[in-house]
């Protein structure tokens, strides 16, 4: 994302159905008793879905400039996150500064099966866009309608996960545009964000060339509870996990 703005995408389950499966007893049942469901082991072990709100305070010079709206909702193979960013930056009372974000996206068994995004920065608006590719391998990626194959591989940088820090082909979700972003692991941290303390794991994230998408990540398990990173005036943004 560019000047000020933050593009972030972060995660009540229902227990799954229960299902018994009774041994076969000829005797009771007779020879021509039904064989359980081939499927039934693995439906009695499938993961049980959930469902995950978050909203994160965006913080400039200790005045809130916005929020981060994030839902994640998990099934046993799939996974679909919708993300909306709102900043409007205000210099006595007159706005200066406008950022609108709002992306889906939808994840297979670990791999990345839609995208797309708009987003308006300060009047520069963007469609980015994942459709299949007549290649196996690849998948297309559309950025304000002009085409490209990638490796199937590729993921947007939304950062919801832990895991999407460790892909190393990524595109920046607010404009579409290739990343190449090292990762620095910097340890365990207890952070006390709104009064309720987190353990945390550090990452810091450079990208090539240098510039605009740096920034420091804590993730409490896989679930982001805050980052930081600097804007065009070099003024420290800060996202921390509101509820």
């Amino acid at each position: 994302m560019r000047t000020f703005g933050v593009v972030l995408a972060l995660l009540t389950a229902a227990a799954p159905s229960a299902i018994i499966l009774a041994h076969a007893d000829p005797a009771a049942h007779g020879e021509n008793a039904p064989a359980p469901r081939a499927d039934a082991h693995a439906a009695a072990h499938a993961p049980a879905p959930t469902k995950m709100h978050q909203t994160f305070d965006i913080i400039r010079k200790d005045d809130k400039i916005g929020a981060n709206v994030v839902d994640i909702d998990r099934t046993a193979d799939s996974t679909t996150v919708k993300n909306k960013t709102d900043i409007s930056v205000k210099l006595m009372y007159v706005e200066v500064y406008r950022y609108q974000h709002n992306c889906s996206e939808t994840w297979k068994n670990g791999q990345l099966a839609a995208f797309k995004s708009q987003t308006d920065d300060n009047g520069t608006k963007h469609v980015v866009e994942i459709a299949p590719s007549a290649t196996p391998d690849k998948v297309t990626l559309i950025v304000d309608g002009k085409k490209s194959e990638e490796p199937k591989s590729i993921a947007p940088a939304s950062l919801w996960s832990k895991d999407l820090i460790t892909r190393t082909e990524l595109f920046d979700p607010a404009d579409g545009k290739r990343l190449s972003v090292k990762v620095k692991d910097l340890g365990e941290e207890t952070l006390t964000i709104q009064g309720v303390k987190h353990q945390t794991h550090h990452y810091q994230l450079s990208a090539k060339p240098p510039g605009d998408f740096d920034r420091d990540l804590w993730f409490e398990g896989d679930e982001l509870v805050r980052m930081k990173m600097l804007g065009s005036d070099h003024s420290l943004i800060v996202s921390d996990l509101a509820k």
